[in-house]
C-alpha cells in the first residue's frame, strides 16, 4: 500500500512539473509575434514547423485536459477536434439557435430556420464534412455560411473547417453548446499563439 501511494504521488508530481515546464515555455512565445513577423532569414517551411511546434505544446497545456491529448474529446466530455462539428451539435443549433460570438457575428443563429425531415438531412451533411449531395435545405444555411460552408465575415462562422478566425473567436469569446461550455481566454493569448493552436487543431 505504501509503494502504491508513493507511486501515485510521484506520478502526480511528474505531471505537475511537466505542465509547469510547458507553461513556462509557452510564456516565452508571448514575444513570438515580433520574432515571427520580423524574421527575414527563415524560410516559410521553418516558420510552419515552429508554428506547429508551438501549437502542439499549447494544446497539451491548455486544451488536452478537456479535449484529450489526441483531440478526440474524452469520450464526449468535450468537442472532438478530429471533426469540425458533431451531428448532435448541428441538430441543437438548428432547433434552438445560437448566440455565440455576437461580437463578430452580431445576428447570431436564429432557431427553426429548417423544418421537419430537412433538419436531419442537413445535420448529417454538415457533420459528414459536407461530402456528397447537398440537401435542398442547405441553401438556407448557405445564405449565411456560404455555399462552401467557410462562413461569411460578420455574418456567420466557418462550419466546414477550423479556420484561424473561427479558433481565435472561440478562444476570445468561449462557446456554449449541447456538449457544455467552453471557457474563454480573452486577451491571454497572442495572435500568433491562437494561429498556432488553429494550425495544430487542423492537423489532428
Amino acid at each position: 500500500m505504501k509503494y502504491l501511494i508513493i507511486g501515485v504521488v510521484t506520478l502526480m508530481l511528474s505531471l505537475l512539473i511537466y505542465r509547469v515546464l510547458m507553461a513556462v515555455g509557452i510564456e516565452h512565445f508571448n514575444m513570438y509575434d515580433t520574432k515571427y513577423v520580423s524574421s527575414t532569414t527563415k524560410s516559410d517551411e521553418t516558420h510552419a514547423e515552429q508554428l506547429q511546434e508551438i501549437g502542439k505544446s499549447m494544446y497539451l497545456v491548455y486544451c488536452s485536459s478537456c479535449h484529450g491529448a489526441n483531440g478526440k474529446g474524452n469520450n464526449g466530455k468535450a468537442h472532438n477536434h478530429t471533426k469540425r462539428i458533431a451531428k448532435k451539435s448541428v441538430l441543437d443549433v438548428i432547433k434552438n439557435g445560437s448566440n455565440n460570438f455576437k461580437s463578430i457575428y452580431p445576428s447570431g443563429m436564429p432557431a427553426g430556420l429548417i423544418k421537419g425531415d430537412d433538419i436531419e438531412k442537413v445535420a448529417t451533411f454538415v457533420a459528414n464534412g459536407m461530402v456528397g449531395d447537398k440537401p435542398k435545405a442547405w441553401s438556407i444555411c448557405a445564405s449565411c455560411h456560404d455555399e462552401s460552408g467557410n462562413g461569411i465575415p460578420f455574418v456567420a462562422p466557418n462550419i466546414h473547417s477550423y479556420s484561424d478566425e473561427l479558433v481565435s473567436t472561440v478562444l476570445k469569446n468561449g462557446k456554449k453548446g449541447v456538449i457544455g461550455t467552453m471557457p474563454f481566454f480573452g486577451d491571454r493569448l497572442s495572435d500568433i499563439q491562437m494561429k498556432a493552436l488553429a494550425n495544430h487543431i487542423r492537423s489532428i
